[in-house]
């Protein structure tokens, strides 16, 4: 991971992306679970540098550009991912691999976009059809499982989220049984990771749709149900903006084994000291919001209501 993206660093992405003459030093902008943001302004515009937080091999790169430029052929609006000069999408720098976007002016005081919003932008992306590359991976398609979790919990003894994880065991547990396997016939590319605050307003008003480097194999309806768990009461108007869709308890299934998945990892995170203090800070404050709202088999059965 790199603190400062050096002036050496900004000088080789520059030079390797073509992106003209840096006219300053690389500036901090967010960071996600997946990576850090700098922002670079060149002589050719501004630009996003993305700083991978995980491994990434250049093959998986590769195919989820592949899919924002089918998206952005369907009028999706993201931004534009930047190839090197020689065609690759990233490079490794020190201590991390990095990749370019163009950079897309947020207005962050406009808020979240509708559920309406959300809904007609995912139905938009849900017409992209991308073949997928591959089978769905396990974080997307297998449950957690009842020894996993009870693991956790022992694990959680002492921890802030330790009674709030206690109160919703069992339903987690008895959720993991909704789980049905995907159907590879219905598998193309998504998202993945689609909800709203990766969906902004930009400083000119549309929307943008961000962070695709999560995106691969899963089935279009198992995703739908994930944003209408997101959104709760918003849920009914992002379904008629979408669509209509009829959803059945299967079609939870991604939604549940992320849930059980992201509450393991950020589990781990939060009790590992060797951890840095960021990272594990973040990980209690995403533990205490998820199991403030769990998606548990009530929940499940309201928004098919």
């Amino acid at each position: 991971m790199i603190d400062v993206v050096s002036t050496e660093v900004a000088a080789m992405v520059t030079a390797r992306y073509g992106l003209g003459e840096a006219l300053g030093p690389p500036v901090y902008a967010a960071r996600g679970e997946l990576g850090r943001i700098w922002r670079l302004d060149t002589a050719r515009g501004s630009w996003a540098v993305k700083e991978a937080l995980v491994p990434v091999a250049e093959e998986d790169a590769e195919a989820d550009v592949a899919y924002q430029l089918a998206a952005a052929a369907a009028g999706v609006p993201l931004p534009r991912p930047v190839h090197t000069l020689d065609g690759r999408v990233t490079v490794s720098g020190p201590g991390a691999v990095l990749r370019v976007y163009e950079w897309v002016d947020l207005d962050l005081s406009a808020g979240e976009p509708t559920p309406a919003e959300l809904g007609a932008m995912l139905a938009r992306l849900h017409t992209v059809a991308h073949p997928a590359r591959g089978p769905v991976v396990s974080w997307f398609a297998d449950p957690l499982g009842e020894a996993a979790w009870h693991e956790l919990a022992a694990s959680a003894a002492g921890a802030p989220w330790e009674a709030a994880l206690s109160v919703h065991l069992a339903d987690l547990v008895a959720l993991d049984a909704l789980v049905r396997p995907p159907d590879p016939a219905r598998v193309t590319t998504c998202h993945r990771d689609f909800h709203g605050e990766n969906v902004r307003r930009t400083a000119d008003g549309p929307l943008v749709v961000l962070d695709w480097e999560n995106s691969g194999p899963a089935q279009p309806e198992r995703e739908l149900a994930g944003l209408l768990w997101d959104l709760g009461e918003g849920a009914a108007e992002a379904a008629a903006a979408y669509g209509g869709a009829v959803l059945e308890p299967a079609d939870f299934s991604m939604a549940i084994v992320v849930q059980g998945h992201l509450l393991q990892f950020y589990g781990r995170r939060a009790l590992d000291e060797a951890e840095s203090r960021e990272n594990r800070s973040r990980s209690e404050a995403r533990l205490a919001a998820m199991l403030a709202r769990p998606l548990t088999p009530a929940a499940v059965d309201a928004l098919l209501s």
